[in-house]
């Protein structure tokens, strides 16, 4: 299986780039060093094989300590820095975790062994260590436990197994073939569509070449790092794609060895592809479509130049079965749209606390998922339409709404909120609005209200703030949202 794989991979590159991030870089034969020595370490203090927590800015001894876990059968449960801490406090609960690896700044139970950066780095470079003996991580144990907004308010963590990441990983290496190349990542690692470029990496000796996201404030830096990266192949969101296309330096002159770009996480408009095939002469364009739930996707089409219709998210992978199903589990005929509904090998454990609320069913002798995304089949092909219900797809980020309204009438001087996505015409999410009404005799501004709502969310499920005095109702007595939107 994988691990096996990229085992071995490790062992034999030595010299070869594995890891650059802030203008350093590790050889292979440094990375597998600092992970032998964080998983002899987590084999004498982890013994119950619990979840550990990386908390981090994806530094190198986070994707060490991943692959460590792994290598020792432990789950691991990935925190990006920006998180905010009453967020974080709902995740570690849930967890249950006895250690946590990286600078985190948060009250917590006295029984939960923190493990700073400093001490993560000594542990990884002692002279003394032994190599990987065992691989403990068995098929069907927890590989790893990402988190996605939840509707209650608390974020759900997402149970993967080695099996449905073994499975996702071949399948990406037989739809991306691609060979020691210069891997550029874009995604924290608390969001999955980093684990293609994570592993794709690994398993073929390639160079993972990271971009911080604070780099996106400052266009200048971020080109410069782009150009000095010399990728041949990257994982992004379409939303990415739009905001490096807004500069006319992103095209080939800038990144002449770019190959191949991976969309997953939103979807893909034809006018994407047109301006980045007008920019990039020798460019393969993949899309690919799943949730958290299937193990980062689950289908994936090449994109042509000349595509003018809408563009489809492609075929299943061959150990996945895909069906448009109506609110009674019925399958519908082609063309006809409803439910997409996902079973096979991708489907993972559900959530921690086995909350599943009907998502994971079993249909027709297979587990499977229902993913409130709405779509249908065309010629063997699968098209997205948009949701059943208020989640959206922001940035790449899965966020429900009622999450966020939830969380903003937690603030104690707000009566109600409404939370709206603004889209576009090709129903992408352009905006999200915050509509507020603020309790009686309380005066607080926009500023106020944004502040006190990042200590509860992150960055990007923070809304735009609209005070309003009343919330206008339509004709059956609800929250008139189009009369809301007015002027937005």
């Amino acid at each position: 299986m994988i691990l096996d794989d990229i085992l071995n991979i490790i062992k034999k590159n030595n010299l070869n780039n594995a890891y650059t991030i802030d203008n350093k870089t590790f050889t292979y034969n440094q990375f597998y060093k600092y992970v032998c020595n964080i998983y002899n370490f987590l084999l004498k203090t982890n013994k119950e094989k619990k979840p550990i927590i990386v908390y981090g800015r994806k530094q190198v001894y986070m994707k060490s300590v991943f692959l460590a876990c792994s290598f020792a059968g432990m789950p691991y449960v990935p925190i990006d820095a920006s998180a905010p801490k009453e967020r974080i406090d709902r995740i570690i609960k849930q967890v249950s975790a006895e250690m946590i690896v990286g600078d985190i700044n948060i009250n917590l139970d006295e029984n939960i062994k923190i493990i700073s950066t400093e001490k993560i780095n000594e542990i990884m470079n002692g002279e003394n260590y032994s190599y990987i003996e065992n691989i403990y991580m068995k098929p069907d144990d927890i590989f790893y436990i990402i988190f996605t907004s939840g509707s209650t308010g608390i974020p759900k963590g997402v149970k993967v197994t080695y099996n449905n990441l073994n499975s996702c990983l071949n399948w990406l290496l037989k739809i991306t073939k691609i060979n020691q190349e210069v891997i550029l990542n874009q995604a924290n690692y608390s969001f999955d569509l980093s684990v293609a470029d994570l592993y794709l990496s690994l398993l073929t000796g390639s160079e993972h070449y990271i971009i911080d996201n604070n780099d996106i404030l400052d266009f200048k830096y971020l080109f410069q790092n782009l150009k000095k990266s010399n990728a041949t192949f990257a994982v992004m969101t379409p939303s990415y794609a739009e905001l490096l296309l807004t500069d006319k330096s992103f095209n080939e002159s800038l990144m002449p060895n770019l190959r191949t770009i991976l969309f997953c996480g939103e979807k893909l408009n034809r006018f994407t592809t047109e301006k980045l095939y007008s920019r990039f002469n020798n460019l393969k364009i993949i899309n690919t479509y799943g949730p958290t739930e299937c193990t980062f996707a689950v289908t994936s089409i090449d994109i042509p130049k000349n595509i003018i219709d809408e563009i489809p998210i492609g075929k299943e992978k061959d150990d996945v079965k895909i069906y448009i199903v109506d609110d009674n589990l019925n399958e519908l005929s082609e063309g006809m749209i409803g439910e997409i509904l996902i079973t096979g090998d991708s489907v993972s454990k559900g959530y921690i606390g086995n909350d599943v609320k009907n998502a994971f069913i079993e249909y027709k002798g297979a587990k499977g998922y229902l993913t409130g995304d709405l779509g249908y089949k065309k010629e063997g092909l699968l098209y997205y339409k948009c949701r059943k219900d208020r989640q959206i797809k922001y940035k790449g980020y899965r966020i429900e709404l009622q999450d966020i309204e939830k969380n903003i009438e937690l603030i104690t001087y707000i009566e109600k909120a409404v939370v709206i996505a603004k889209k576009d015409e090709y129903g992408n999410v352009k905006r999200i609005i915050g509509f507020v009404k603020l309790k009686e005799n309380v005066d607080k501004n926009i500023s106020e209200i944004q502040n006190d709502l990042k200590l509860k969310l992150p960055i990007y499920m923070c809304p735009y703030i609209k005070i309003v005095k009343q919330f206008p109702l339509n004709e059956n007595g609800k929250c008139d949202e189009k009369k809301l939107l007015e002027g937005y």
